[in-house]
């Protein structure tokens, strides 16, 4: 018996990586009814997946196992992401409890002062912000040690760089890739989550579709759990809405500069968008 990770799935089969090789597996009996994620803990016996284990958590979209981290690509320029997207992807961490990590790329293409002007928000909230340009290597080698053990998944408005990142962390890797096209040929597929090796323990999910920056499906009143910031300053109404109450926490800290007028102006906005949406009652 041997244990392996599922790098990524094809109907009823499954690339495997178990040590160093990599295998195409079938899973057995009620396993297949199941179905299998990328990311998920597998046991190996011959040409088959036999277990499954416990899974720490499981993603619906992307489609991924066991994330724990997601990096939150946004860049200044070529394209600009706004602040409010960048929140967006931010608030989604938040609510599928990955660590959240911001990746400023293309810092190659910005100033000094429009860097520091973005990312001053997030790291006064408590966010790790790491910069980078793929384009001159820079920021790379910080962005690979920032990243813990675990997988991670990326998520990213087009054309910021997404495909990139994760090239310039894997190197491409073309065992994977050739494995991936061959099990593709002939076949019907849509494109799923693959995992790549950063190093040993780390690993990195190519997620297409993960661009999606909806707001989360939480209920209003929660919404400031998801911002650490608000959340450090303890207000004294455990029910408070941070909106108009007398005497709350977050308005004050607003007014007297302490918490960024800009992340709690988009707060309000996602507020009245989360008010907006229909209530599912169970």
């Amino acid at each position: 018996m041997k244990s392996g990770v599922v790098l990524r799935v094809y109907g009823d089969r499954a690339l495997v990586r178990c040590g160093q090789e990599l295998a195409e597996l079938r899973p057995k009996g009620s396993l297949r009814k199941e179905g299998l994620l990328a990311g998920d803990a597998v046991e190996v016996l011959g040409e088959h997946i036999v277990t499954v284990r416990p899974r720490e958590n499981e993603l619906g979209r992307p489609p991924v196992a066991n994330a724990s981290i997601l990096l939150a690509i946004a860049a200044v320029r070529e394209p600009a992401v706004s602040q409010g997207d960048l929140d967006r992807m931010l608030l989604q961490s938040e609510a599928q409890q990955l660590a959240p990590l911001v990746v400023l790329n293309k810092c190659d293409l910005s100033t000094e002062d429009e860097l520091a002007a973005y990312s001053r928000p997030y790291a006064a909230a408590g966010y790790p912000v790491v910069r980078v340009s793929t384009r001159s290597g820079d920021g790379i080698e910080e962005l690979r040690h920032a990243l813990p053990e675990g997988i991670a998944v990326l998520a990213g408005p087009s054309g910021v760089g997404k495909s990139s990142i994760l090239r310039a962390l894997t190197g491409e890797d073309v065992e994977i890739g050739r494995m991936t096209h061959k099990l593709q040929r002939g076949r019907h597929t849509t494109r799923a989550a693959t995992l790549y090796e950063v190093s040993p323990g780390r690993m990195i999910a190519d997620t297409p579709g993960f661009s999606d920056l909806d707001l989360p499906g939480v209920a209003p009143e929660r919404l400031a759990q998801f911002y650490p910031e608000m959340e450090d300053l303890g207000c004294r109404f455990a029910d408070c809405w941070h909106r108009a109450e007398p005497d709350c926490a977050v308005i004050r800290a607003v007014a007297e500069g302490r918490l960024d007028v800009g992340r709690y102006r988009r707060y309000l906005e996602f507020l009245t968008e989360l008010e907006g949406r229909p209530r599912r009652w169970r």
